[in-house]
Protein backbone atom coordinates (compact mmCIF):
# COMPACT_ATOMS: atom_id res chain seq x y z
CA UNK A 1 0.00 0.00 0.00
CA UNK A 2 1.12 3.29 -1.17
CA UNK A 3 2.15 5.90 1.48
CA UNK A 4 1.71 8.80 -1.10
CA UNK A 5 -1.07 11.34 -0.23
CA UNK A 6 -2.82 14.06 -2.16
CA UNK A 7 -2.15 17.87 -0.72
CA UNK A 8 -4.96 20.35 -0.70
CA UNK A 9 -5.03 23.77 -0.44
CA UNK A 10 -8.72 25.34 0.62
CA UNK A 11 -9.60 28.86 -0.65
CA UNK A 12 -12.82 30.83 0.78
CA UNK A 13 -13.15 34.20 2.39
CA UNK A 14 -15.47 33.02 5.03
CA UNK A 15 -13.42 31.30 8.17
CA UNK A 16 -16.63 29.14 8.99
CA UNK A 17 -16.88 27.89 5.40
CA UNK A 18 -13.08 26.34 5.40
CA UNK A 19 -13.31 25.37 8.85
CA UNK A 20 -16.68 23.16 7.68
CA UNK A 21 -14.49 22.14 4.36
CA UNK A 22 -11.89 20.84 7.00
CA UNK A 23 -14.35 18.64 9.29
CA UNK A 24 -16.01 17.42 6.63
CA UNK A 25 -13.89 14.67 5.61
CA UNK A 26 -11.15 12.07 8.14
CA UNK A 27 -8.96 13.43 5.40
CA UNK A 28 -5.77 11.74 6.52
CA UNK A 29 -7.62 7.72 6.32
CA UNK A 30 -8.65 8.80 3.13
CA UNK A 31 -5.19 9.58 1.26
CA UNK A 32 -5.59 13.65 1.48
CA UNK A 33 -4.05 16.34 3.89
CA UNK A 34 -4.96 19.93 4.05
CA UNK A 35 -1.60 21.70 3.87
CA UNK A 36 -3.04 24.91 3.86
CA UNK A 37 -5.87 27.21 3.60
CA UNK A 38 -5.96 31.53 2.30
CA UNK A 39 -9.07 33.80 2.27
CA UNK A 40 -8.84 35.11 -1.57
CA UNK A 41 -6.99 34.05 -4.67
CA UNK A 42 -4.14 36.36 -3.71
CA UNK A 43 -3.22 34.74 -0.68
CA UNK A 44 -3.60 31.27 -2.48
CA UNK A 45 -1.08 31.68 -5.18
CA UNK A 46 1.37 32.70 -2.12
CA UNK A 47 0.53 29.74 -0.62
CA UNK A 48 0.64 27.61 -3.99
CA UNK A 49 4.40 28.06 -4.17
CA UNK A 50 5.51 27.26 -0.33
CA UNK A 51 3.31 24.12 -0.58
CA UNK A 52 3.13 22.28 -3.88
CA UNK A 53 -0.85 21.39 -3.38
CA UNK A 54 -2.67 19.10 -5.80
CA UNK A 55 -5.99 20.16 -5.78
CA UNK A 56 -7.32 23.64 -5.07
CA UNK A 57 -10.47 23.53 -3.28
CA UNK A 58 -11.89 27.34 -4.00
CA UNK A 59 -14.82 29.35 -3.77
CA UNK A 60 -15.84 32.09 -6.50
CA UNK A 61 -16.56 35.36 -4.76
CA UNK A 62 -13.86 36.32 -2.76
CA UNK A 63 -12.20 40.01 -2.36
CA UNK A 64 -9.24 40.91 -3.78
CA UNK A 65 -8.76 38.21 -6.09
CA UNK A 66 -11.68 36.05 -6.72
CA UNK A 67 -12.39 31.80 -8.11
CA UNK A 68 -12.30 33.08 -11.83
CA UNK A 69 -9.36 35.05 -11.54
CA UNK A 70 -7.59 32.75 -9.22
CA UNK A 71 -8.42 29.63 -12.10
CA UNK A 72 -7.12 31.84 -14.63
CA UNK A 73 -3.43 32.29 -12.80
CA UNK A 74 -3.35 28.77 -11.98
CA UNK A 75 -3.88 27.33 -15.40
CA UNK A 76 -1.03 29.58 -16.56
CA UNK A 77 1.27 29.30 -13.78
CA UNK A 78 0.72 25.92 -12.35
CA UNK A 79 -1.15 24.22 -14.77
CA UNK A 80 -0.66 20.30 -12.96
CA UNK A 81 -2.68 21.56 -10.27
CA UNK A 82 -6.48 20.30 -10.24
CA UNK A 83 -9.17 22.35 -8.96
CA UNK A 84 -12.63 22.28 -7.35
CA UNK A 85 -15.15 25.41 -7.50
CA UNK A 86 -17.68 26.03 -4.72
CA UNK A 87 -20.56 27.76 -5.83
CA UNK A 88 -24.41 28.74 -5.68
CA UNK A 89 -26.61 28.30 -8.46
CA UNK A 90 -26.44 32.16 -8.58
CA UNK A 91 -23.05 31.95 -9.79
CA UNK A 92 -23.13 29.26 -12.56
CA UNK A 93 -22.56 31.46 -15.42
CA UNK A 94 -18.71 32.14 -13.20
CA UNK A 95 -18.33 28.27 -12.96
CA UNK A 96 -18.73 28.10 -16.95
CA UNK A 97 -15.90 30.48 -17.35
CA UNK A 98 -13.99 28.65 -14.30
CA UNK A 99 -14.30 25.12 -16.64
CA UNK A 100 -12.37 27.39 -19.47
CA UNK A 101 -9.63 27.89 -17.16
CA UNK A 102 -9.29 24.84 -16.08
CA UNK A 103 -11.64 23.59 -13.49
CA UNK A 104 -12.26 20.16 -13.57
CA UNK A 105 -15.14 19.86 -11.13
CA UNK A 106 -17.73 22.05 -8.86
CA UNK A 107 -20.02 21.61 -6.17
CA UNK A 108 -22.81 23.46 -5.05
CA UNK A 109 -22.53 24.95 -1.56
CA UNK A 110 -25.85 24.66 -0.46
CA UNK A 111 -25.47 21.05 -0.74
CA UNK A 112 -21.99 20.28 0.44
CA UNK A 113 -21.97 16.45 0.46
CA UNK A 114 -19.07 14.70 2.32
CA UNK A 115 -18.78 11.77 -0.15
CA UNK A 116 -19.93 13.57 -3.13
CA UNK A 117 -16.33 16.06 -2.15
CA UNK A 118 -14.83 12.69 -1.76
CA UNK A 119 -15.73 11.24 -4.56
CA UNK A 120 -14.61 14.23 -6.90
CA UNK A 121 -11.34 14.52 -4.88
CA UNK A 122 -10.39 10.72 -5.55
CA UNK A 123 -11.09 11.04 -9.14
CA UNK A 124 -9.07 13.59 -9.66
CA UNK A 125 -6.22 12.13 -7.71
CA UNK A 126 -6.37 9.32 -9.80
CA UNK A 127 -5.28 11.35 -13.03
CA UNK A 128 -2.21 12.65 -10.86
CA UNK A 129 0.66 10.95 -12.38
CA UNK A 130 2.58 11.60 -9.31
CA UNK A 131 -0.20 10.14 -6.92
CA UNK A 132 -0.57 6.74 -9.23
CA UNK A 133 -0.71 4.20 -6.25
CA UNK A 134 -1.76 6.57 -3.16
CA UNK A 135 -4.55 4.47 -1.34
CA UNK A 136 -7.78 5.60 -1.89
CA UNK A 137 -9.47 5.45 1.49
CA UNK A 138 -9.80 1.72 2.78
CA UNK A 139 -9.81 0.56 6.65
CA UNK A 140 -10.75 3.95 8.53
CA UNK A 141 -7.54 4.96 10.71
CA UNK A 142 -8.04 8.51 11.95
CA UNK A 143 -5.08 10.78 13.02
CA UNK A 144 -4.27 12.11 16.42
CA UNK A 145 -3.59 15.44 14.61
CA UNK A 146 -7.35 15.52 12.90
CA UNK A 147 -9.20 14.89 15.98
CA UNK A 148 -7.11 17.25 17.76
CA UNK A 149 -7.36 20.13 14.93
CA UNK A 150 -11.14 19.15 15.22
CA UNK A 151 -11.63 19.70 18.70
CA UNK A 152 -9.83 22.86 18.45
CA UNK A 153 -11.85 24.67 16.13
CA UNK A 154 -15.23 23.88 18.39
CA UNK A 155 -16.19 20.72 16.60
CA UNK A 156 -17.71 17.49 18.45
CA UNK A 157 -15.50 14.75 18.09
CA UNK A 158 -18.59 12.28 17.70
CA UNK A 159 -18.76 9.24 19.62
CA UNK A 160 -16.53 6.70 16.51
CA UNK A 161 -15.26 3.81 18.31
CA UNK A 162 -11.66 4.11 16.49
CA UNK A 163 -11.47 7.94 17.36
CA UNK A 164 -12.64 6.99 21.14
CA UNK A 165 -9.87 4.50 21.16
CA UNK A 166 -7.02 6.23 19.27
CA UNK A 167 -7.78 8.96 22.05
CA UNK A 168 -7.65 6.88 25.19
CA UNK A 169 -4.48 4.89 23.56
CA UNK A 170 -2.14 8.53 22.33
CA UNK A 171 -3.80 10.66 25.67
CA UNK A 172 -4.33 8.23 28.34
CA UNK A 173 -5.02 10.50 31.33
CA UNK A 174 -7.91 12.32 32.57
CA UNK A 175 -6.53 16.30 32.81
CA UNK A 176 -5.56 18.54 30.11
CA UNK A 177 -4.00 21.84 29.76
CA UNK A 178 -3.32 24.26 26.15
CA UNK A 179 0.28 25.70 25.92
CA UNK A 180 0.47 28.48 24.13
CA UNK A 181 3.42 30.87 22.71
CA UNK A 182 4.36 33.71 20.36
CA UNK A 183 6.84 36.67 19.76
CA UNK A 184 6.63 39.66 22.17
CA UNK A 185 5.74 42.63 20.08
CA UNK A 186 6.59 44.91 22.54
CA UNK A 187 10.12 43.55 22.80
CA UNK A 188 13.22 45.30 20.97
CA UNK A 189 14.32 41.86 19.81
CA UNK A 190 11.23 40.08 18.78
CA UNK A 191 12.38 40.05 15.04
CA UNK A 192 15.87 38.55 16.03
CA UNK A 193 15.37 34.98 17.50
CA UNK A 194 14.80 32.67 14.95
CA UNK A 195 15.56 29.19 16.89
CA UNK A 196 12.61 30.62 19.64
CA UNK A 197 10.06 27.79 18.44
CA UNK A 198 13.04 25.00 18.99
CA UNK A 199 14.34 26.04 22.25
CA UNK A 200 10.08 25.78 23.55
CA UNK A 201 9.61 22.60 21.61
CA UNK A 202 12.84 21.12 23.42
CA UNK A 203 11.20 22.59 26.73
CA UNK A 204 7.78 21.05 25.64
CA UNK A 205 10.08 17.26 25.19
CA UNK A 206 11.13 17.95 28.81
CA UNK A 207 7.17 17.46 30.17
CA UNK A 208 7.22 13.29 29.94
CA UNK A 209 8.90 12.97 33.36
CA UNK A 210 9.23 8.92 34.36
CA UNK A 211 6.26 8.67 31.88
CA UNK A 212 3.76 11.28 34.46
CA UNK A 213 3.00 12.75 31.29
CA UNK A 214 1.42 11.71 27.97
CA UNK A 215 3.83 13.00 25.11
CA UNK A 216 2.94 16.61 24.61
CA UNK A 217 0.66 16.45 21.10
CA UNK A 218 1.32 19.77 19.24
CA UNK A 219 -1.71 21.42 17.63
CA UNK A 220 -2.06 23.46 14.54
CA UNK A 221 0.17 26.49 14.41
CA UNK A 222 1.14 29.74 12.60
CA UNK A 223 4.45 31.03 11.78
CA UNK A 224 4.62 32.86 15.09
CA UNK A 225 3.30 30.87 17.86
CA UNK A 226 3.93 27.27 19.52
CA UNK A 227 0.71 25.26 20.85
CA UNK A 228 0.66 22.67 22.42
CA UNK A 229 -2.03 20.32 24.01
CA UNK A 230 -0.61 18.53 27.87
CA UNK A 231 -2.21 15.01 28.89
CA UNK A 232 -1.29 14.52 32.42
CA UNK A 233 -2.96 12.95 35.77
CA UNK A 234 -4.31 15.44 38.09
CA UNK A 235 -2.26 13.98 40.82
CA UNK A 236 0.94 15.42 39.28
CA UNK A 237 -0.04 19.24 38.58
CA UNK A 238 2.71 20.50 41.08
CA UNK A 239 5.01 18.79 38.23
CA UNK A 240 3.40 21.24 35.54
CA UNK A 241 3.68 24.08 37.68
CA UNK A 242 7.28 23.99 38.40
CA UNK A 243 7.79 22.97 34.84
CA UNK A 244 6.16 26.24 34.10
CA UNK A 245 8.51 28.32 36.57
CA UNK A 246 11.49 26.42 34.98
CA UNK A 247 10.32 27.73 31.70
CA UNK A 248 10.23 31.22 32.44
CA UNK A 249 13.42 31.47 34.02
CA UNK A 250 14.89 29.96 30.98
CA UNK A 251 13.30 32.63 29.09
CA UNK A 252 14.13 35.44 31.39
CA UNK A 253 17.91 33.70 31.40
CA UNK A 254 18.62 33.46 27.65
CA UNK A 255 16.45 37.07 27.03
CA UNK A 256 13.80 35.02 24.91
CA UNK A 257 11.68 37.42 23.06
CA UNK A 258 8.20 35.38 23.91
CA UNK A 259 5.14 35.69 25.98
CA UNK A 260 3.15 31.97 26.95
CA UNK A 261 -0.10 31.22 28.11
CA UNK A 262 -1.04 28.04 29.79
CA UNK A 263 -4.47 27.57 30.25
CA UNK A 264 -6.24 24.70 32.45
CA UNK A 265 -7.14 22.72 33.85
CA UNK A 266 -9.73 20.83 31.83
CA UNK A 267 -11.33 17.44 32.19
CA UNK A 268 -12.32 16.71 28.43
CA UNK A 269 -11.45 17.74 25.10
CA UNK A 270 -14.61 19.31 24.71
CA UNK A 271 -13.03 22.23 26.66
CA UNK A 272 -10.12 22.47 24.33
CA UNK A 273 -11.62 25.17 21.93
CA UNK A 274 -12.71 27.14 25.18
CA UNK A 275 -9.00 27.10 26.68
CA UNK A 276 -7.27 27.66 23.13
CA UNK A 277 -9.79 30.98 23.44
CA UNK A 278 -8.27 31.52 26.73
CA UNK A 279 -4.49 31.86 25.98
CA UNK A 280 -4.61 35.82 24.35
CA UNK A 281 -6.30 36.45 27.76
CA UNK A 282 -3.78 35.46 29.62
CA UNK A 283 -1.22 36.91 27.60
CA UNK A 284 -2.62 40.35 28.08
CA UNK A 285 -2.00 40.03 31.74
CA UNK A 286 1.47 40.94 30.78
CA UNK A 287 0.13 44.35 31.25
CA UNK A 288 -0.57 43.91 35.00
CA UNK A 289 3.36 42.42 35.57
CA UNK A 290 5.23 43.45 32.86
CA UNK A 291 8.49 41.85 34.60
CA UNK A 292 6.68 38.25 33.60
CA UNK A 293 6.33 35.97 30.88
CA UNK A 294 4.37 33.16 31.26
CA UNK A 295 0.73 33.03 32.98
CA UNK A 296 -1.25 30.38 33.24
CA UNK A 297 -4.85 29.65 35.12
CA UNK A 298 -3.34 26.73 37.49
CA UNK A 299 -4.31 27.03 40.77
CA UNK A 300 -0.80 28.24 42.12
CA UNK A 301 -0.95 30.84 39.26
CA UNK A 302 -4.13 32.57 40.75
CA UNK A 303 -3.96 36.36 41.47
CA UNK A 304 -4.50 38.92 44.16
CA UNK A 305 -7.89 39.80 45.22
CA UNK A 306 -9.48 42.68 43.19
CA UNK A 307 -8.96 46.16 44.74
CA UNK A 308 -12.06 47.81 45.85
CA UNK A 309 -14.57 48.77 43.24
CA UNK A 310 -14.78 52.05 41.84
CA UNK A 311 -17.48 53.71 42.71
CA UNK A 312 -18.83 55.71 39.49
CA UNK A 313 -22.11 57.08 40.87
CA UNK A 314 -20.21 58.69 43.51
CA UNK A 315 -17.63 60.15 41.65
CA UNK A 316 -20.22 61.67 38.76
CA UNK A 317 -21.89 62.96 41.41
CA UNK A 318 -18.79 65.16 43.37
CA UNK A 319 -17.96 66.55 39.81
CA UNK A 320 -21.74 67.59 39.59
CA UNK A 321 -21.29 69.37 43.28
CA UNK A 322 -18.02 70.82 41.94
CA UNK A 323 -16.08 68.32 44.75
CA UNK A 324 -13.14 68.14 42.49
CA UNK A 325 -10.81 67.59 45.22
CA UNK A 326 -12.58 64.18 46.32
CA UNK A 327 -13.32 63.17 42.59
CA UNK A 328 -9.90 63.99 41.99
CA UNK A 329 -8.88 61.73 45.05
CA UNK A 330 -11.44 59.13 44.08
CA UNK A 331 -8.91 58.92 40.40
CA UNK A 332 -5.50 58.84 42.31
CA UNK A 333 -6.53 55.69 44.35
CA UNK A 334 -7.57 54.33 41.04
CA UNK A 335 -4.25 55.15 39.12
CA UNK A 336 -2.46 53.46 42.43
CA UNK A 337 -4.76 50.25 41.76
CA UNK A 338 -5.16 49.25 38.75
CA UNK A 339 -3.39 46.33 39.13
CA UNK A 340 -6.68 44.88 41.41
CA UNK A 341 -8.80 45.35 37.94
CA UNK A 342 -7.37 41.69 36.46
CA UNK A 343 -10.51 40.46 36.19
CA UNK A 344 -11.41 43.28 33.46
CA UNK A 345 -10.09 43.15 29.85
CA UNK A 346 -6.77 45.57 29.06
CA UNK A 347 -8.57 47.44 26.18
CA UNK A 348 -12.26 47.47 28.73
CA UNK A 349 -10.12 48.69 31.32
CA UNK A 350 -8.37 51.16 29.07
CA UNK A 351 -11.61 52.42 27.90
CA UNK A 352 -13.18 52.63 31.60
CA UNK A 353 -10.10 54.93 32.36
CA UNK A 354 -10.43 57.40 29.37
CA UNK A 355 -14.41 57.48 30.06
CA UNK A 356 -14.12 58.51 33.75
CA UNK A 357 -11.03 61.13 32.32
CA UNK A 358 -13.33 62.62 29.48
CA UNK A 359 -15.96 63.38 32.54
CA UNK A 360 -13.72 65.65 34.35
CA UNK A 361 -13.11 67.70 31.42
CA UNK A 362 -16.62 67.71 30.88
CA UNK A 363 -17.77 68.88 34.48
CA UNK A 364 -14.91 71.34 34.35
CA UNK A 365 -16.25 73.06 30.87
CA UNK A 366 -19.84 73.02 32.76
CA UNK A 367 -18.46 74.76 35.95
CA UNK A 368 -16.64 77.63 34.16
CA UNK A 369 -13.08 76.51 34.82
CA UNK A 370 -10.32 77.15 32.30
CA UNK A 371 -9.87 73.89 30.79
CA UNK A 372 -10.32 74.71 27.09
CA UNK A 373 -6.09 73.26 26.76
CA UNK A 374 -6.77 69.99 28.57
CA UNK A 375 -9.99 69.66 26.74
CA UNK A 376 -8.02 70.21 23.34
CA UNK A 377 -5.22 67.85 24.98
CA UNK A 378 -7.74 65.07 25.90
CA UNK A 379 -7.15 62.86 22.70
CA UNK A 380 -3.08 63.16 23.44
CA UNK A 381 -4.26 61.71 27.07
CA UNK A 382 -6.21 59.08 25.90
CA UNK A 383 -3.80 57.93 23.07
CA UNK A 384 -1.48 57.67 26.03
CA UNK A 385 -3.77 55.26 27.81
CA UNK A 386 -4.58 53.28 24.47
CA UNK A 387 -0.48 52.47 23.71
CA UNK A 388 0.50 52.13 27.56
CA UNK A 389 2.17 48.65 28.15
CA UNK A 390 1.39 48.11 31.41
CA UNK A 391 -1.32 49.20 34.21
CA UNK A 392 1.75 52.02 35.90
CA UNK A 393 2.49 53.31 32.56
CA UNK A 394 -1.35 53.64 32.08
CA UNK A 395 -1.42 55.57 36.02
CA UNK A 396 1.44 57.51 35.09
CA UNK A 397 -0.57 59.20 32.68
CA UNK A 398 -3.49 59.47 34.90
CA UNK A 399 -2.01 61.29 37.19
CA UNK A 400 -0.36 63.69 34.53
CA UNK A 401 -3.66 64.16 33.62
CA UNK A 402 -4.99 64.85 37.17
CA UNK A 403 -2.27 67.58 37.73
CA UNK A 404 -3.30 69.62 34.81
CA UNK A 405 -6.89 69.03 35.89
CA UNK A 406 -5.54 70.12 39.64
CA UNK A 407 -3.87 73.36 37.69
CA UNK A 408 -7.45 74.08 36.18
CA UNK A 409 -9.07 74.23 39.52
CA UNK A 410 -6.93 76.76 41.14
CA UNK A 411 -6.83 79.02 38.42
CA UNK A 412 -10.46 79.62 38.28
CA UNK A 413 -10.94 82.70 40.25
CA UNK A 414 -14.70 82.17 41.16
CA UNK A 415 -16.90 85.02 40.79
CA UNK A 416 -20.25 84.66 43.05
CA UNK A 417 -19.21 81.52 44.61
CA UNK A 418 -21.46 82.32 47.01
CA UNK A 419 -22.32 79.82 49.52
CA UNK A 420 -25.76 80.65 47.80
CA UNK A 421 -25.13 79.93 44.78
CA UNK A 422 -22.99 76.62 45.62
CA UNK A 423 -26.60 75.59 47.68
CA UNK A 424 -28.21 76.13 44.49
CA UNK A 425 -25.84 73.76 42.00
CA UNK A 426 -25.98 71.25 45.08
CA UNK A 427 -30.00 71.10 44.79
CA UNK A 428 -30.42 70.81 41.05
CA UNK A 429 -27.97 67.74 41.26
CA UNK A 430 -29.80 66.63 43.65
CA UNK A 431 -33.06 66.70 42.37
CA UNK A 432 -32.52 66.71 38.66
CA UNK A 433 -34.60 63.70 37.41
CA UNK A 434 -37.37 65.90 39.22
CA UNK A 435 -39.66 68.15 37.61
CA UNK A 436 -37.32 70.89 37.90
CA UNK A 437 -39.21 74.54 36.92
CA UNK A 438 -37.89 77.76 38.05
CA UNK A 439 -40.17 78.86 40.04
CA UNK A 440 -40.23 76.02 42.15
CA UNK A 441 -36.28 76.08 43.00
CA UNK A 442 -37.16 80.10 43.45
CA UNK A 443 -40.03 79.18 46.05
CA UNK A 444 -37.63 76.96 47.93
CA UNK A 445 -34.66 78.99 48.74
CA UNK A 446 -37.25 82.22 48.91
CA UNK A 447 -36.23 83.86 45.84
CA UNK A 448 -38.46 85.64 43.22
CA UNK A 449 -38.52 83.78 40.04
CA UNK A 450 -37.18 86.67 37.97
CA UNK A 451 -34.68 87.57 40.47
CA UNK A 452 -33.22 83.83 40.56
CA UNK A 453 -32.75 83.66 36.93
CA UNK A 454 -31.16 86.95 36.74
CA UNK A 455 -28.67 85.60 40.07
CA UNK A 456 -27.78 82.34 38.14
CA UNK A 457 -27.03 83.66 35.00
CA UNK A 458 -24.61 86.50 36.66
CA UNK A 459 -22.53 84.21 38.88
CA UNK A 460 -23.24 81.13 36.63
CA UNK A 461 -22.44 82.33 33.34
CA UNK A 462 -25.12 79.90 32.37
CA UNK A 463 -29.17 80.19 32.21
CA UNK A 464 -31.01 78.26 34.58
CA UNK A 465 -32.87 75.97 31.82
CA UNK A 466 -29.56 75.46 30.08
CA UNK A 467 -27.55 73.98 33.40
CA UNK A 468 -30.86 71.93 34.34
CA UNK A 469 -30.39 70.23 30.50
CA UNK A 470 -26.93 69.75 30.82
CA UNK A 471 -27.00 68.31 34.32
CA UNK A 472 -29.59 65.83 33.02
CA UNK A 473 -28.02 64.97 30.08
CA UNK A 474 -24.48 63.77 31.69
CA UNK A 475 -26.51 61.76 34.17
CA UNK A 476 -28.43 60.23 30.51
CA UNK A 477 -24.97 59.79 29.33
CA UNK A 478 -23.91 57.98 32.17
CA UNK A 479 -27.01 55.67 32.14
CA UNK A 480 -26.99 55.17 28.35
CA UNK A 481 -22.88 53.92 28.92
CA UNK A 482 -23.38 51.69 31.75
CA UNK A 483 -27.18 50.70 31.72
CA UNK A 484 -29.32 48.28 29.40
CA UNK A 485 -32.38 50.70 29.93
CA UNK A 486 -34.55 51.77 26.84
CA UNK A 487 -34.23 55.21 25.39
CA UNK A 488 -37.37 56.48 26.98
CA UNK A 489 -36.34 54.79 30.88
CA UNK A 490 -33.62 56.59 30.95
CA UNK A 491 -35.53 59.83 29.49
CA UNK A 492 -37.11 59.61 32.33
CA UNK A 493 -35.13 58.61 34.64
CA UNK A 494 -33.06 62.34 33.86
CA UNK A 495 -36.57 64.56 34.35
CA UNK A 496 -37.92 64.27 30.93
CA UNK A 497 -41.43 62.91 30.59
CA UNK A 498 -41.20 63.39 26.53
CA UNK A 499 -38.90 61.05 24.77
CA UNK A 500 -38.93 63.20 21.70
CA UNK A 501 -37.82 66.12 23.66
CA UNK A 502 -35.08 64.06 25.49
CA UNK A 503 -33.62 63.05 21.97
CA UNK A 504 -33.68 66.89 20.57
CA UNK A 505 -31.99 68.23 23.84
CA UNK A 506 -29.18 65.12 24.07
CA UNK A 507 -28.98 66.56 20.00
CA UNK A 508 -28.02 69.91 20.98
CA UNK A 509 -25.71 68.55 23.49
CA UNK A 510 -24.01 65.90 22.59
CA UNK A 511 -24.07 66.39 18.40
CA UNK A 512 -25.51 62.44 18.35
CA UNK A 513 -28.87 60.80 19.10
CA UNK A 514 -28.96 59.05 22.22
CA UNK A 515 -28.48 55.78 20.31
CA UNK A 516 -25.59 56.68 18.60
CA UNK A 517 -24.17 57.91 22.12
CA UNK A 518 -24.77 54.48 23.57
CA UNK A 519 -23.64 52.18 20.51
CA UNK A 520 -20.06 54.56 20.87
CA UNK A 521 -19.71 54.32 24.55
CA UNK A 522 -20.36 50.98 24.85
CA UNK A 523 -17.93 50.36 22.22
CA UNK A 524 -15.32 51.45 24.45
CA UNK A 525 -15.05 54.91 22.19
CA UNK A 526 -16.29 57.08 24.92
CA UNK A 527 -14.87 60.15 23.16
CA UNK A 528 -17.38 63.03 21.89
Amino acid sequence: MSELTCNVLIVDDELLARQGIKHLLDWESEGFRIVGEASNGKEALELIERLSPHILITDIVMPVMDGEELAREVRIRHPEIRMIVLSSFSEFDYVRSTFQSGVQDYILKPKLDAQKLLAALKKMAAGIPELRGMRMGGPKQQSLRALLDKAAAGFPLGDGADGARLLQEQLPHPAFAVFGARLDADSPASGTSAAWKERLEAQLAELPEAGRFAAAAELGAGRDLVRALLNFDPADLPLLEAWLERLEASAAEAGWPVLGALAGPFDSLSGLHAAIERLPDLMERRFFHPERRFFATLPSSAGADAGAPFDASAFEAELGGQQFEAAFARLRVLAASLDGFQGMRVQELKSFIGHHLFHVIVALLRHQYPAAALDERKYAYFRDIHEARSAQEAGQTMLRFLEEAESCVAARQRPGGSQAMQKLLAYIQEHYAEPLHLADVAQHFHFSPSYLSNYFASHNKEGFSEHVNRVRIEQACRLLADTDGTIADIATRVGYADNSYFTKVFRKYMDQSPSQYRRSAQEGRDIR
